[in-house]
């Protein structure tokens, strides 16, 4: 994840001497694996307020893209949760960089298992993260804990259809929006509502596709020389195909805790 940190920041570094990224993508949201546009987290925010004083989790942001997203357009407090202390920290540079580490902390931990308090967080976010857990179930009764009484919990899954094989994709784990909703509601969330943008996913702008391209070619030289790298490499360009091809359609689910 270093390495993909590092090929990111300096691809951005050198777009923004002619072209400054947006508000919010100080990255063009380059770190996030599947390439559906950040535009669909709009969507998001309209469930619950945020403010200054708001604190959000987000788990699973990985190398942070969804937690700056956050910070920058809306101006909340988000901590963010990794898979190990390597990405964390990686992440954690990355927001360094962005000039937002006084809103976004980033810290390695199991989805199943957060280091955080009871009823701490206002709002609860997963963007594309529940198909990598092992045990769902664990993991939205986490989220639950987390929250406050009538805080939000908001979802963007990557599912696949109904009596469809899920793509071979290594370590992942689609269930269907059916099985997504009954987890939730087992889970204790209520007021559930479901929006499916796969129509709407594909990132707009000319740039980012690009940009996203030319990392697409940076990272493959370098793989040649680093199987660690080339691993995710494959792994981001067959989730990339999953969700162009429709093998994985976009939904956002979003909930509260009662």
């Amino acid at each position: 994840m270093a390495k993909l940190a590092a090929a990111v920041e300096a691809l951005v570094r050198g777009q923004a001497v002619a072209m400054p990224p947006p508000r919010g993508l100080p990255y063009l949201g380059l770190e996030h694996a599947s390439g559906t546009g950040f535009h669909l987290l709009d969507a998001l925010t309209a469930h619950g307020i945020f403010r200054k004083y708001e604190r959000v989790l987000d788990v699973g942001t990985g190398l942070g893209a969804s937690a700056r997203w956050l910070a920058a357009r809306l101006g909340c407090e988000v901590l963010g949760t990794a898979a190990d202390a390597a990405e964390a920290a990686a992440a954690a540079e990355l927001t360094r960089r962005a000039g937002l580490a006084g809103q976004v902390r980033l810290l390695p931990a199991a989805p199943h298992a957060l280091p955080v308090r009871e009823r701490h967080f206002t709002h609860v976010w997963m963007i594309e993260t529940l198909p990598r857990c092992r045990d769902p179930a664990a993991v939205l009764a986490e989220t639950l804990r987390a929250l406050r009484p009538g805080g939000t919990f908001a979802l963007q899954d990557l599912v696949r259809a109904e009596r469809a094989e899920p793509p071979p994709l290594p370590g992942w784990r689609p269930a269907t929006t059916g099985e997504r909703v009954s987890a939730l509601r087992k889970a204790g969330f209520v007021e559930i509502v479901v929006h499916d943008r796969t129509s709407e996913a594909a990132e707009r702008s000319p740039r980012v596709v690009a940009v996203r391209a030319e990392l697409a070619r940076r990272l493959d030289r370098e793989a040649k020389r680093d199987p660690r790298l080339a691993r995710l490499v494959a792994d981001r360009a067959a989730l990339a195909r999953a969700v162009a091809d429709g093998a994985l359609r976009v939904v956002q689910i979003v909930g509260r805790r009662a």
